[in-house]
Protein backbone atom coordinates (compact mmCIF):
# COMPACT_ATOMS: atom_id res chain seq x y z
CA UNK A 1 0.00 0.00 0.00
CA UNK A 2 2.70 2.43 0.78
CA UNK A 3 4.48 1.59 -2.84
CA UNK A 4 1.02 2.41 -4.12
CA UNK A 5 -0.25 5.43 -1.92
CA UNK A 6 3.24 6.79 -1.35
CA UNK A 7 4.51 7.82 2.82
CA UNK A 8 1.35 8.19 4.95
CA UNK A 9 0.30 8.48 8.46
CA UNK A 10 -1.22 5.82 9.93
CA UNK A 11 -5.14 6.46 10.61
CA UNK A 12 -4.92 7.66 6.55
CA UNK A 13 -4.06 3.59 5.85
CA UNK A 14 -6.63 2.58 7.92
CA UNK A 15 -9.27 4.51 6.90
CA UNK A 16 -8.09 3.53 3.23
CA UNK A 17 -8.25 -0.31 4.29
CA UNK A 18 -11.72 0.19 6.08
CA UNK A 19 -13.02 1.71 2.57
CA UNK A 20 -12.18 -1.49 0.93
CA UNK A 21 -14.20 -3.18 3.65
CA UNK A 22 -12.18 -4.43 5.74
CA UNK A 23 -12.69 -3.58 9.72
CA UNK A 24 -11.46 -0.77 11.61
CA UNK A 25 -9.70 -3.32 14.33
CA UNK A 26 -8.18 -5.65 11.45
CA UNK A 27 -6.82 -2.82 9.51
CA UNK A 28 -4.75 -1.40 12.67
CA UNK A 29 -3.72 -5.30 13.30
CA UNK A 30 -2.58 -5.55 9.24
CA UNK A 31 -0.91 -1.92 9.51
CA UNK A 32 0.82 -2.97 12.60
CA UNK A 33 1.82 -6.32 10.98
CA UNK A 34 3.30 -4.83 7.92
CA UNK A 35 5.56 -1.92 9.77
CA UNK A 36 6.86 -4.99 11.22
CA UNK A 37 7.55 -7.31 8.43
CA UNK A 38 8.40 -5.21 5.31
CA UNK A 39 11.09 -2.30 5.20
CA UNK A 40 8.63 0.38 6.73
CA UNK A 41 10.30 3.48 8.76
CA UNK A 42 8.23 5.30 11.20
CA UNK A 43 9.36 9.57 11.41
CA UNK A 44 11.50 9.45 14.27
CA UNK A 45 10.42 11.58 16.96
CA UNK A 46 7.64 13.27 16.01
CA UNK A 47 4.01 12.77 17.36
CA UNK A 48 0.65 13.23 15.42
CA UNK A 49 -2.93 13.42 16.55
CA UNK A 50 -4.54 10.09 17.93
CA UNK A 51 -0.77 8.19 18.28
CA UNK A 52 -1.03 8.04 14.46
CA UNK A 53 2.84 7.38 12.98
CA UNK A 54 4.35 8.52 9.52
CA UNK A 55 5.01 5.46 7.76
CA UNK A 56 6.78 5.26 4.64
CA UNK A 57 9.28 2.92 2.84
CA UNK A 58 13.17 3.65 3.20
CA UNK A 59 13.65 4.23 -0.06
CA UNK A 60 11.14 6.90 -0.58
CA UNK A 61 12.91 9.13 2.19
CA UNK A 62 13.94 12.50 0.69
CA UNK A 63 12.28 13.41 -2.45
CA UNK A 64 9.85 15.96 -3.18
CA UNK A 65 6.86 13.52 -2.63
CA UNK A 66 8.05 12.27 1.11
CA UNK A 67 8.15 15.97 1.80
CA UNK A 68 5.02 16.70 0.57
CA UNK A 69 3.59 14.15 2.26
CA UNK A 70 4.78 15.11 5.35
CA UNK A 71 3.76 18.43 5.21
CA UNK A 72 0.10 17.13 4.81
CA UNK A 73 0.43 14.88 7.64
CA UNK A 74 1.59 17.67 9.30
CA UNK A 75 -1.56 19.90 8.60
CA UNK A 76 -3.95 16.96 9.05
CA UNK A 77 -2.53 16.27 12.27
CA UNK A 78 0.70 18.14 13.55
CA UNK A 79 -0.39 21.47 13.78
CA UNK A 80 1.99 23.16 15.63
CA UNK A 81 4.67 21.40 12.79
CA UNK A 82 3.17 22.75 9.88
CA UNK A 83 2.49 26.57 11.25
CA UNK A 84 6.34 26.25 11.60
CA UNK A 85 6.71 24.62 8.30
CA UNK A 86 4.15 27.12 6.52
CA UNK A 87 5.57 30.29 8.82
CA UNK A 88 9.65 29.02 6.73
CA UNK A 89 8.08 28.94 3.61
CA UNK A 90 6.44 32.18 3.49
CA UNK A 91 9.55 33.87 4.69
CA UNK A 92 11.38 31.85 1.97
CA UNK A 93 12.85 29.30 3.65
CA UNK A 94 15.67 30.96 5.96
CA UNK A 95 15.21 32.90 8.53
CA UNK A 96 17.27 34.07 11.57
CA UNK A 97 17.28 31.72 14.45
CA UNK A 98 16.68 34.63 16.98
CA UNK A 99 13.19 35.08 14.41
CA UNK A 100 12.53 31.12 14.27
CA UNK A 101 9.94 31.55 17.38
CA UNK A 102 7.90 34.11 15.82
CA UNK A 103 7.69 32.77 12.37
CA UNK A 104 6.53 28.77 14.52
CA UNK A 105 3.95 31.04 16.33
CA UNK A 106 4.57 28.99 18.92
CA UNK A 107 4.37 29.67 22.85
CA UNK A 108 7.55 29.77 24.79
CA UNK A 109 5.87 28.37 27.72
CA UNK A 110 2.55 26.85 28.06
CA UNK A 111 1.39 23.27 29.12
CA UNK A 112 0.03 21.12 26.64
CA UNK A 113 1.84 22.88 23.90
CA UNK A 114 4.90 22.38 22.20
CA UNK A 115 8.31 25.47 22.74
CA UNK A 116 9.67 26.34 19.63
CA UNK A 117 13.10 25.28 20.60
CA UNK A 118 11.37 21.73 20.30
CA UNK A 119 9.27 22.19 17.08
CA UNK A 120 13.10 23.21 15.81
CA UNK A 121 14.87 20.16 17.41
CA UNK A 122 12.09 17.76 16.03
CA UNK A 123 12.39 19.74 12.45
CA UNK A 124 16.23 19.40 12.34
CA UNK A 125 16.51 15.21 13.76
CA UNK A 126 14.12 14.37 10.76
CA UNK A 127 16.04 16.62 8.43
CA UNK A 128 13.62 19.15 7.40
CA UNK A 129 15.27 22.07 8.79
CA UNK A 130 19.08 22.81 9.53
CA UNK A 131 21.06 25.37 11.51
CA UNK A 132 23.77 27.22 9.45
CA UNK A 133 26.53 29.56 10.65
CA UNK A 134 27.45 32.93 8.49
CA UNK A 135 29.75 35.25 9.90
CA UNK A 136 27.87 36.33 12.81
CA UNK A 137 24.87 35.49 12.22
CA UNK A 138 23.10 31.87 12.99
CA UNK A 139 20.26 30.94 10.48
CA UNK A 140 17.42 28.25 10.62
CA UNK A 141 16.90 26.85 6.89
CA UNK A 142 15.09 24.20 5.17
CA UNK A 143 17.64 21.26 4.40
CA UNK A 144 16.30 19.52 0.91
CA UNK A 145 17.40 21.06 -1.96
CA UNK A 146 13.24 20.71 -3.03
CA UNK A 147 12.47 23.82 -0.68
CA UNK A 148 13.82 27.03 -2.31
CA UNK A 149 15.72 28.98 0.65
CA UNK A 150 16.13 33.07 0.36
CA UNK A 151 19.83 33.71 0.47
CA UNK A 152 21.19 35.39 3.54
CA UNK A 153 21.82 38.55 1.35
CA UNK A 154 17.98 38.64 0.27
CA UNK A 155 16.81 37.63 3.63
CA UNK A 156 19.55 40.81 5.33
CA UNK A 157 17.74 43.26 2.68
CA UNK A 158 14.14 42.03 3.57
CA UNK A 159 14.69 42.38 7.37
CA UNK A 160 16.17 45.83 6.69
CA UNK A 161 12.91 47.14 5.16
CA UNK A 162 10.87 45.46 7.80
CA UNK A 163 12.51 47.05 10.39
CA UNK A 164 12.38 50.24 9.13
CA UNK A 165 8.44 49.55 8.02
CA UNK A 166 8.16 48.43 12.07
CA UNK A 167 9.20 51.44 13.29
CA UNK A 168 6.98 53.13 10.60
CA UNK A 169 3.71 51.39 11.91
CA UNK A 170 5.23 51.67 15.78
CA UNK A 171 4.85 55.49 15.37
CA UNK A 172 1.75 55.35 13.72
CA UNK A 173 0.32 53.32 16.54
CA UNK A 174 1.47 55.53 18.99
CA UNK A 175 0.76 58.49 17.44
CA UNK A 176 -3.45 57.47 17.10
CA UNK A 177 -3.36 56.00 20.30
CA UNK A 178 -3.64 52.32 19.79
CA UNK A 179 -0.53 51.48 21.80
CA UNK A 180 1.15 53.08 24.64
CA UNK A 181 3.97 55.26 23.78
CA UNK A 182 6.58 53.94 26.08
CA UNK A 183 5.63 50.26 25.98
CA UNK A 184 5.29 49.56 21.76
CA UNK A 185 8.40 47.27 21.46
CA UNK A 186 9.44 46.11 18.14
CA UNK A 187 11.71 42.96 16.70
CA UNK A 188 15.44 43.40 18.03
CA UNK A 189 14.49 44.95 20.82
CA UNK A 190 15.22 44.24 24.79
CA UNK A 191 12.58 43.72 25.78
CA UNK A 192 11.21 41.65 23.12
CA UNK A 193 7.56 41.92 21.58
CA UNK A 194 5.93 39.34 23.05
CA UNK A 195 2.37 38.84 24.17
CA UNK A 196 0.71 34.98 25.96
CA UNK A 197 4.33 34.41 25.82
CA UNK A 198 4.17 33.97 21.82
CA UNK A 199 6.94 36.39 19.92
CA UNK A 200 5.87 38.96 17.88
CA UNK A 201 7.11 41.33 15.58
CA UNK A 202 5.81 44.59 17.18
CA UNK A 203 3.45 44.17 20.60
CA UNK A 204 1.95 46.90 22.93
CA UNK A 205 -0.19 47.81 25.65
CA UNK A 206 -3.58 49.23 24.90
CA UNK A 207 -6.11 51.43 26.72
CA UNK A 208 -8.68 52.01 23.83
CA UNK A 209 -11.86 51.31 24.86
CA UNK A 210 -12.78 47.65 23.02
CA UNK A 211 -9.69 46.44 24.21
CA UNK A 212 -9.09 47.65 27.73
CA UNK A 213 -11.19 46.12 31.01
CA UNK A 214 -12.17 47.17 34.38
CA UNK A 215 -9.19 45.91 36.67
CA UNK A 216 -9.12 46.05 40.66
CA UNK A 217 -7.06 49.38 40.18
CA UNK A 218 -8.32 51.43 36.95
CA UNK A 219 -8.20 49.74 33.66
CA UNK A 220 -6.59 46.64 32.37
CA UNK A 221 -5.25 47.26 28.79
CA UNK A 222 -5.87 44.85 25.89
CA UNK A 223 -2.84 44.34 23.69
CA UNK A 224 -2.31 45.51 20.06
CA UNK A 225 0.25 42.83 18.46
CA UNK A 226 1.52 42.81 14.61
CA UNK A 227 3.69 41.00 12.28
CA UNK A 228 5.21 41.59 9.40
CA UNK A 229 6.33 39.95 5.86
CA UNK A 230 7.64 42.18 3.48
CA UNK A 231 7.82 39.13 0.85
CA UNK A 232 5.97 39.60 -1.72
CA UNK A 233 1.70 38.45 -1.74
CA UNK A 234 0.88 36.79 1.39
CA UNK A 235 -0.99 33.83 0.44
CA UNK A 236 -3.61 32.11 2.26
CA UNK A 237 -1.53 29.40 3.62
CA UNK A 238 0.74 31.95 5.31
CA UNK A 239 -2.40 33.40 6.70
CA UNK A 240 -3.59 30.93 7.93
CA UNK A 241 -0.81 30.17 10.09
CA UNK A 242 -0.80 33.74 11.42
CA UNK A 243 -4.66 32.89 11.87
CA UNK A 244 -3.16 30.27 14.29
CA UNK A 245 -0.69 31.66 16.07
CA UNK A 246 -3.61 34.58 17.21
CA UNK A 247 -5.80 31.79 17.95
CA UNK A 248 -2.78 30.57 20.55
CA UNK A 249 -2.33 33.75 22.37
CA UNK A 250 -6.05 34.05 22.85
CA UNK A 251 -7.01 30.49 24.09
CA UNK A 252 -6.53 30.99 27.44
CA UNK A 253 -9.61 32.40 29.33
CA UNK A 254 -8.47 34.76 31.43
CA UNK A 255 -5.78 36.69 29.11
CA UNK A 256 -7.07 40.45 27.88
CA UNK A 257 -8.44 41.02 24.41
CA UNK A 258 -5.53 41.20 21.28
CA UNK A 259 -6.52 43.02 18.05
CA UNK A 260 -4.06 41.22 15.63
CA UNK A 261 -2.65 43.26 12.87
CA UNK A 262 -0.75 41.40 9.59
CA UNK A 263 1.18 43.69 7.62
CA UNK A 264 2.18 42.66 3.89
CA UNK A 265 3.30 44.71 1.03
CA UNK A 266 -0.13 42.60 -0.74
CA UNK A 267 -2.10 39.74 -0.02
CA UNK A 268 -3.62 37.48 -2.83
CA UNK A 269 -7.53 37.28 -2.72
CA UNK A 270 -7.91 34.26 -0.80
CA UNK A 271 -5.16 35.49 2.14
CA UNK A 272 -6.94 39.12 2.49
CA UNK A 273 -10.20 37.19 2.09
CA UNK A 274 -9.07 34.77 4.74
CA UNK A 275 -7.63 37.25 7.19
CA UNK A 276 -10.85 39.34 7.00
CA UNK A 277 -13.24 36.18 7.60
CA UNK A 278 -10.81 35.22 10.87
CA UNK A 279 -11.17 38.61 12.05
CA UNK A 280 -7.20 39.53 11.28
CA UNK A 281 -6.45 43.12 10.19
CA UNK A 282 -4.54 42.84 7.54
CA UNK A 283 -2.75 45.70 5.94
CA UNK A 284 -0.15 46.74 3.61
CA UNK A 285 2.79 49.51 3.99
CA UNK A 286 0.67 51.58 1.18
CA UNK A 287 -1.94 51.83 3.49
CA UNK A 288 -0.33 52.37 6.60
CA UNK A 289 2.73 54.50 5.53
CA UNK A 290 1.57 55.97 2.15
CA UNK A 291 2.47 55.35 -1.30
CA UNK A 292 6.18 56.97 -1.54
CA UNK A 293 7.58 55.06 1.82
CA UNK A 294 5.87 51.95 0.56
CA UNK A 295 7.94 52.58 -2.93
CA UNK A 296 11.20 53.56 -0.72
CA UNK A 297 11.07 50.59 1.24
CA UNK A 298 10.90 48.16 -2.30
CA UNK A 299 13.76 49.79 -3.85
CA UNK A 300 15.50 49.41 -0.39
CA UNK A 301 15.18 45.50 -0.60
CA UNK A 302 16.67 45.72 -4.52
CA UNK A 303 19.42 47.87 -3.88
CA UNK A 304 20.56 45.29 -1.48
CA UNK A 305 20.32 42.93 -3.36
CA UNK A 306 19.72 42.79 -7.05
CA UNK A 307 21.36 45.94 -7.84
CA UNK A 308 23.63 46.14 -5.18
CA UNK A 309 25.17 42.59 -5.81
CA UNK A 310 27.17 44.59 -8.17
CA UNK A 311 26.61 48.48 -7.41
CA UNK A 312 24.27 49.04 -10.71
CA UNK A 313 22.90 51.86 -8.41
CA UNK A 314 22.85 55.57 -9.32
CA UNK A 315 23.65 57.48 -6.39
CA UNK A 316 21.08 59.76 -6.82
CA UNK A 317 18.43 57.07 -6.36
CA UNK A 318 20.51 56.27 -3.46
CA UNK A 319 19.95 59.62 -2.19
CA UNK A 320 16.31 59.75 -2.77
CA UNK A 321 15.74 56.42 -0.96
CA UNK A 322 17.63 57.25 1.94
CA UNK A 323 15.82 60.95 1.77
CA UNK A 324 12.45 59.27 2.06
CA UNK A 325 12.70 56.53 4.20
CA UNK A 326 14.95 58.75 7.07
CA UNK A 327 11.65 60.76 7.70
CA UNK A 328 10.60 58.13 9.56
CA UNK A 329 11.64 58.18 12.97
CA UNK A 330 13.63 55.49 14.78
CA UNK A 331 14.69 54.22 10.74
CA UNK A 332 17.78 56.46 10.22
CA UNK A 333 20.50 54.87 11.77
CA UNK A 334 19.51 51.55 11.02
CA UNK A 335 19.71 52.76 7.16
CA UNK A 336 22.69 54.18 7.39
CA UNK A 337 24.47 51.52 8.57
CA UNK A 338 23.75 48.94 5.27
CA UNK A 339 23.48 51.41 2.83
CA UNK A 340 27.04 52.41 3.88
CA UNK A 341 28.91 49.70 1.96
CA UNK A 342 26.80 50.69 -1.34
CA UNK A 343 28.49 53.84 -0.75
CA UNK A 344 31.53 53.05 0.13
CA UNK A 345 31.19 50.57 -3.20
CA UNK A 346 30.20 52.84 -5.63
CA UNK A 347 33.45 55.21 -3.93
CA UNK A 348 36.01 52.82 -4.39
CA UNK A 349 34.86 52.18 -7.61
CA UNK A 350 35.00 55.40 -9.10
CA UNK A 351 38.25 56.39 -7.30
CA UNK A 352 40.26 52.82 -8.26
CA UNK A 353 37.75 51.63 -10.87
CA UNK A 354 37.90 47.99 -11.74
CA UNK A 355 34.93 45.48 -11.05
CA UNK A 356 33.03 45.95 -7.48
CA UNK A 357 30.02 43.98 -5.17
CA UNK A 358 28.82 44.76 -2.70
CA UNK A 359 27.80 42.03 0.00
CA UNK A 360 29.84 39.06 -0.75
CA UNK A 361 29.52 35.52 0.61
CA UNK A 362 32.50 33.51 0.73
CA UNK A 363 33.26 30.22 2.03
CA UNK A 364 36.61 28.39 3.27
CA UNK A 365 37.34 25.40 1.04
CA UNK A 366 39.04 23.64 3.85
CA UNK A 367 36.98 24.64 7.22
CA UNK A 368 34.03 25.16 4.97
CA UNK A 369 33.50 28.39 7.62
CA UNK A 370 31.85 31.08 5.83
CA UNK A 371 31.84 34.82 6.01
CA UNK A 372 30.80 38.02 4.35
CA UNK A 373 32.73 40.07 2.51
CA UNK A 374 30.91 44.14 2.62
CA UNK A 375 32.59 45.20 0.07
CA UNK A 376 34.92 43.65 -2.38
CA UNK A 377 36.95 45.24 -5.51
CA UNK A 378 38.91 43.47 -8.49
CA UNK A 379 41.09 46.14 -9.09
CA UNK A 380 41.98 46.60 -12.97
CA UNK A 381 45.30 45.43 -14.99
CA UNK A 382 45.51 42.67 -12.36
CA UNK A 383 46.40 44.59 -9.55
CA UNK A 384 45.36 43.53 -5.94
CA UNK A 385 42.22 42.84 -4.41
CA UNK A 386 40.48 44.83 -2.11
CA UNK A 387 38.23 43.61 0.61
CA UNK A 388 36.43 46.59 2.92
CA UNK A 389 34.57 46.00 6.25
CA UNK A 390 32.22 48.50 6.67
CA UNK A 391 31.46 50.29 9.86
CA UNK A 392 28.67 53.87 10.15
CA UNK A 393 28.93 55.35 13.37
CA UNK A 394 26.40 57.17 14.44
CA UNK A 395 28.04 60.31 15.78
CA UNK A 396 29.61 60.13 19.37
CA UNK A 397 30.36 55.89 18.60
CA UNK A 398 33.19 54.88 18.34
CA UNK A 399 34.86 51.15 16.34
CA UNK A 400 35.64 49.46 19.89
CA UNK A 401 38.50 46.85 20.21
CA UNK A 402 36.07 43.79 19.72
CA UNK A 403 34.82 45.01 16.22
CA UNK A 404 38.65 45.16 15.03
CA UNK A 405 39.33 41.76 16.77
CA UNK A 406 37.00 40.20 15.45
CA UNK A 407 37.73 41.29 11.69
CA UNK A 408 41.26 40.80 11.78
CA UNK A 409 41.60 37.66 13.61
CA UNK A 410 38.46 35.97 12.41
CA UNK A 411 36.89 37.36 9.13
CA UNK A 412 40.25 38.06 7.10
CA UNK A 413 41.97 34.91 7.50
CA UNK A 414 38.75 33.04 6.55
CA UNK A 415 38.16 35.93 3.41
CA UNK A 416 42.08 35.37 2.69
CA UNK A 417 41.45 31.39 2.47
CA UNK A 418 38.14 31.62 0.17
CA UNK A 419 39.26 34.12 -2.24
CA UNK A 420 42.90 32.92 -2.40
CA UNK A 421 41.61 29.40 -3.18
CA UNK A 422 39.44 30.61 -6.47
CA UNK A 423 41.30 30.65 -9.92
CA UNK A 424 40.52 33.37 -10.69
CA UNK A 425 42.79 35.69 -7.85
CA UNK A 426 45.81 33.32 -8.35
CA UNK A 427 48.87 34.85 -8.01
CA UNK A 428 47.44 38.69 -7.03
CA UNK A 429 47.83 40.09 -4.23
CA UNK A 430 44.93 41.32 -1.20
CA UNK A 431 44.12 44.16 0.80
CA UNK A 432 41.92 44.01 3.73
CA UNK A 433 40.50 47.45 4.91
CA UNK A 434 38.29 48.23 7.83
CA UNK A 435 36.33 52.22 7.14
CA UNK A 436 34.51 54.08 9.11
CA UNK A 437 32.85 57.15 8.84
CA UNK A 438 33.36 57.53 12.91
CA UNK A 439 36.52 57.19 15.01
CA UNK A 440 37.99 54.39 16.83
CA UNK A 441 38.73 53.75 20.03
CA UNK A 442 42.78 54.86 21.32
CA UNK A 443 42.95 50.80 22.87
CA UNK A 444 41.57 49.80 18.90
CA UNK A 445 43.85 51.55 16.88
CA UNK A 446 46.43 50.92 19.24
CA UNK A 447 46.05 47.16 18.87
CA UNK A 448 46.13 47.34 14.74
CA UNK A 449 49.28 49.27 15.39
CA UNK A 450 50.35 46.81 17.25
CA UNK A 451 49.89 43.53 14.83
CA UNK A 452 52.84 42.07 13.21
CA UNK A 453 52.99 42.52 9.27
CA UNK A 454 51.31 39.56 7.42
CA UNK A 455 53.51 38.85 4.42
CA UNK A 456 50.36 37.42 2.74
CA UNK A 457 48.17 40.57 2.77
CA UNK A 458 48.41 44.23 3.63
CA UNK A 459 46.17 45.47 6.83
CA UNK A 460 44.59 48.90 6.53
CA UNK A 461 42.15 50.87 8.33
CA UNK A 462 40.30 54.06 7.83
CA UNK A 463 38.68 56.30 10.54
CA UNK A 464 36.47 58.87 9.14
CA UNK A 465 39.01 61.72 8.49
CA UNK A 466 40.99 59.48 6.50
CA UNK A 467 37.58 58.50 4.65
CA UNK A 468 36.86 61.50 4.01
CA UNK A 469 40.38 62.10 2.75
CA UNK A 470 39.62 59.55 0.04
CA UNK A 471 36.02 61.26 -0.92
CA UNK A 472 38.01 64.18 -1.94
CA UNK A 473 39.44 61.90 -5.01
CA UNK A 474 36.18 61.56 -6.28
CA UNK A 475 35.02 63.27 -9.21
CA UNK A 476 31.12 62.59 -8.45
CA UNK A 477 29.40 65.22 -7.17
CA UNK A 478 26.29 62.83 -6.15
CA UNK A 479 28.74 60.69 -4.19
CA UNK A 480 30.32 62.95 -2.15
CA UNK A 481 26.81 64.94 -1.00
CA UNK A 482 25.68 61.61 0.32
CA UNK A 483 28.66 60.49 2.37
CA UNK A 484 28.83 63.69 3.80
CA UNK A 485 25.46 64.42 4.39
CA UNK A 486 24.46 61.31 5.50
CA UNK A 487 27.99 60.08 7.25
CA UNK A 488 29.84 63.28 7.85
CA UNK A 489 27.58 66.36 7.83
CA UNK A 490 24.75 64.71 10.38
CA UNK A 491 23.28 66.90 12.78
CA UNK A 492 24.73 65.18 15.65
CA UNK A 493 28.03 65.22 14.74
CA UNK A 494 28.75 68.29 17.57
CA UNK A 495 28.87 65.92 19.99
CA UNK A 496 31.71 64.01 18.85
CA UNK A 497 33.84 66.69 18.86
CA UNK A 498 35.23 65.97 22.76
CA UNK A 499 34.98 62.67 22.19
CA UNK A 500 38.74 60.80 22.62
CA UNK A 501 40.54 60.73 19.29
CA UNK A 502 41.91 57.58 18.27
CA UNK A 503 45.16 58.00 15.51
CA UNK A 504 44.33 58.68 12.18
CA UNK A 505 43.35 55.78 9.92
CA UNK A 506 45.49 55.08 6.57
CA UNK A 507 47.62 52.77 9.05
CA UNK A 508 49.36 49.06 8.09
Amino acid sequence: MLRKVGPSLSTELVERLVAEGVSADAARQRIARGARDFDVVKLAGVRFQHNARFLYLGDQFGDAPFWLAVERAFQRGGAAYWAAVTGMKARGGRVRLIDFPGVCGAPASRKGQYPPRHLLDRLIAIQLLEIEEIGEETYVKFRPHVYQCDTPEVLRARMLAESVALEGVRDWMRKLGFTSYQQTRIRGEDPAPEVSSIAWDLSGPSYIRPLARAGEVGLKPGFVVADINLRGLLDASAVAAMVRKHDMASALPTFPPIMPFLVAEAFTADGHSLAKQKGMLPTTTAQLLGDIIARALHELVDMLTNLGATVAVNPEHLDKVLRELTRIEGAADNLRGALFELAVAYLVKEVDGGFVKAGVQVKDPLTRRAADIDVLLDRPDGKSVLAIECKAKVPGNMVTLDQVRRWREDRVPVIYEALSAAGRYAGRSFSFEFWSNGRFRPDAAAWLADQAADPRFEIVWRDGDAVRAYLGLAKSGAITKIMNEHYFRHPLASLNKSAPVAPTGNQH
